[in-house]
């Protein structure tokens, strides 16, 4: 459609317009962002289900190839026994061996298993069992073998490459070359191979399985494990308990000189210091030095009490219990008292100057003095008692404690013996401790030496196996059937992958960016009779997927169907002539006059369709001045003309770019409502490139499961770069493929079973 006629179409009528713009390099769908090209689901699982029978055949040949291998395999034979591993032995006696104190301490539960199950794998007891069943003996009897590097060796001046081969046969031929020794190393080798360790879950249990193409051969071979492995374990225990036992000895005889030497010490510094029991005597010391303590805690209280009251005495004599206790004192206190009240009682009649007041004032006076001296003398001798008192109670003190003072050295000296006593006497003890226990420890070691005892049990012996073990058929088969969907799935991604044409409509779309205007089914007659179903036979699918684009391209533009359509594709033979011929016949049946122009004038089809001559045709049209009616002939299809291409001209470019093609494209000329133009493909030529810019649009032609994505690129690429977007696309040629997505031909339900057998798919 040309800029021109665009003008005036309601926004959203039209499927697709030409850019007017600027020329865009890629493949662009208008007005969106790039191309989707990434890989769906849905095209997973049509990739599944397109490629079923290679992934059906690759299933069938790998399950095929693993159940004759699991045929041909030579049965082997498993022999299982169960064995339990307990940390701690059972306790025949109430004592240990020299061989489980170490691991019966602190070593995990965990790390006691792991270690177990290694000794189980270990090379030394494939070694014994292999020499307790004499397997050694089938090597017997060899000759040795020919030195394998008896004249290889290299020096220093032996070149480069030498040394390379030299250090790889080293690397992979053995050291060894005693026939011998190579089977029986071959021979342990194969032991340790069959061996199979299994660890029941949450338990001490362990089962034991070794193989063998002979069921006897693979039982007694488990249970000679079985019992080499206990076998082992108790001689590790007894040499254990033997080692145990001679260091015993040893530790014996160095203690016992020990505690010789310590007793001989000890001996000689008791009679050097006299001291028969230095614990009694020290606790007879120290009594005495409790008892002069206590005796002179008292005696200093005695001292201090009677010097307080010879303080007393002297500061306030009369006061003193003995002066006021005094007869002789109290008789002269009480005379005084009687005369000084006889004098008080005189004193109302007479003065104090009357001779019978002055007395007995006499008298009193007389009193006072005899009373101060029977005072003094009292307090004289009260004063000398208390004094005698004191210094009685200050010389016993001062004796308590001095005898104190020597019991203290005393005690103290007796415990700087006692030092020296104890040092020697704890050592005695100590050494006689240590031999007393060493001997015990000797005495238990060698009882439970020869006690035997072991911590590894026999559940299950292995029995003769009554079938193989492997091969499995069932196993190896569903092994094979899941190798073989993998490798067919595999092979089927890498046969889509290396197959990058477009196989599916919803692919165009995402792929190209134009719109699919219609699904044209593949059918099952040759390509060359495949418009007779299209044009002839109303009810076919194809004439039905051709009546679907003719409605497409009536609401493509506001004003219906473009009137002149180019149908082009990227290489030939993608139907794009029958998709002409096609869609000119249906346009015909809607009552318009339709020109079929047959445009490539390199490789013509459509005359031969038409069953006519192409001896005049658009070729003369445009080489001449020729009226286009006169090159213009009726066909079998009421309403369709047809311009055959005419005689091949050198150069279809340089005609199809001259004057001669408007006269047949011009609106007011001509007497038809559409042309359709069928012509060359995009690629390598420029002829469909020069149609498509002289009409109103132009269709493109893509082979389902034909074309490739990067030709479709290119061709695209180059329409674009030449001012040309399509209107749409028509996908051709799906199989049947496609059924389980909704573009199978047999959505054209509403036939039934009256549709002629022609319509069918192939």
């Amino acid at each position: 459609m040309t800029p021109k006629d665009t003008q005036g179409v309601a926004p959203g009528s039209a499927l697709i317009l030409r850019p007017e713009n600027a020329l865009s390099t890629h493949v662009l769908a208008p007005n969106s962002a790039a191309l989707d090209d990434s890989l769906h689901l849905r095209d997973l699982i049509r990739i599944i289900l397109k490629r079923k029978w290679w992934i059906v055949s690759a299933t069938f040949i790998v399950l095929l190839l693993v159940v004759l291998y699991t045929l041909l395999v030579t049965p082997v034979y498993r022999g299982s026994v169960t064995l339990q591993l307990d940390k701690n032995t059972a306790q025949v006696v109430d004592y240990k061996d020299g061989a489980g104190t170490q691991e019966n301490r602190g070593n995990d539960d965990r790390e006691f298993l792991a270690t177990q199950y290694e000794l189980l794998k270990s090379r030394a007891l494939a070694e014994r069992v292999m020499e307790t069943l004499r397997l050694d003996l089938a090597v017997q009897g060899r000759k040795a073998s020919t030195p394998l590097f008896s004249s290889d060796a290299t020096t220093d001046d032996d070149g480069l490459l030498a040394r390379m081969l030299t250090t790889i046969r080293k690397r992979t031929e053995p050291s060894v070359t005693d026939s011998a020794t190579l089977d029986k190393e071959e021979i342990l080798r194969r032991l340790q191979r069959t061996l199979t360790v299994e660890p029941v879950r949450n338990s001490r249990l362990v089962r034991v399985h070794l193989e063998s193409t002979d069921p006897a051969l693979a039982a007694k071979l488990a249970n000679t494990w079985a019992l080499s492995f206990i076998a082992t374990n108790l001689e590790r225990r007894f040499e254990a308990s033997s080692y145990a036992k001679t260091f015993l000895e040893q530790q014996l005889a160095k203690t016992k000189e020990k505690l010789e030497d310590s007793e001989r010490s000890f001996n000689e510094y008791t009679r050097q210091k006299q001291i028969v029991n230095v614990d009694e005597k020290v606790n007879l010391v120290a009594q005495n030095l409790t008892e002069f303590t206590v005796a002179l805690a008292r005696a200093e209280q005695e001292r201090i009490k009677v010097e307080a009251a010879y303080d007393e005495v002297k500061r306030n004599i009369g006061n003193a219990k003995e002066v006021i206790e005094n007869k002789t004192i109290a008789l002269f206190k009480e005379n005084k008292v009687k005369l000084e009240a006889e004098y008080q009682d005189q004193l109302r009649v007479y003065k104090p100057g009357f001779p019978k007041m002055q007395q007995i004032q006499a008298q009193i006076d007389e009193l006072d003095k005899k009373i101060q001296v029977e005072t003094k003398t009292v307090a004289a001798s009260v004063e000398s008692t208390a004094r005698a008192a004191f210094l009685s109670a200050k010389a016993q003190e001062s004796q308590l404690r001095s005898r104190a003072d020597n019991a203290k050295r005393s005690v103290l000296d007796l415990q700087d013996q006692g030092i020296r006593y104890n040092i020697l006497k704890r050592e005695v003890d100590t050494n006689r401790e240590i031999y007393s226990g060493l001997l015990q420890r000797f005495k238990e070691v060698g009882v439970a030496g020869g006690l035997g005892t072991n911590n590894i049990s026999v559940v299950d012996k292995a029995e003769t196996p009554l079938f193989p073990f492997k091969p499995d058929l069932l196993r190896n088969a569903l092994i094979g059937l899941i190798l073989g969907l993998m490798a067919g799935i595999a092979l089927a991604f890498v046969v889509e992958y290396m197959d990058d044409s477009i196989k599916f409509p919803d692919e165009i779309e995402r792929f190209t960016g134009l719109a699919l205007l219609s699904v044209i089914p593949k059918v099952n007659v040759k390509s060359s009779t495949a418009y007779h179903q299209a044009t002839k036979d109303p009810r076919s699918a194809l004439a039905e997927a051709y009546r679907s684009l003719r409605t497409s391209l009536q609401f493509s533009t506001a004003h219906g169907a473009p009137r002149s359509i180019v149908v082009t594709s990227c290489t030939k033979n993608e139907g794009k002539s029958t998709t002409a011929l096609s869609l000119a016949v249906a346009l015909s049946q809607t009552g318009k006059r339709v020109l079929l122009v047959d445009a490539d004038m390199r490789n013509p089809t459509l005359h031969r369709m038409l069953e006519q001559d192409h001896a005049i045709g658009l070729s003369n049209l445009l080489s001449s001045d020729v009226d286009p009616v006169s090159v213009t002939r009726p066909t079998e299809f009421p309403n369709v003309y047809f311009i055959s291409a005419g005689p091949l001209p050198p150069n279809p470019v340089e005609l199809l770019s001259g004057a001669g093609l408007q006269k047949l494209l011009d609106p007011a000329a001509s007497i038809f409502d559409h042309i359709v133009i069928d012509a060359p493909p995009v690629l390598g030529i420029a002829d469909s490139i020069v149609l498509s810019n002289r009409v109103d649009a132009c269709l493109f032609v893509v082979a389902s499961a034909s074309t490739r994505k990067a030709s479709i690129r290119t061709a695209l690429k180059r329409l674009n770069t030449s001012g040309v977007m399509p209107l749409g696309a028509v996908l051709t040629k799906l199989g049947k493929g496609s059924d389980a997505y909704g573009y199978d031909q047999d959505y054209y339900y509403y036939y039934g079973s009256d549709a002629p057998a022609s319509a069918k798919v192939s």
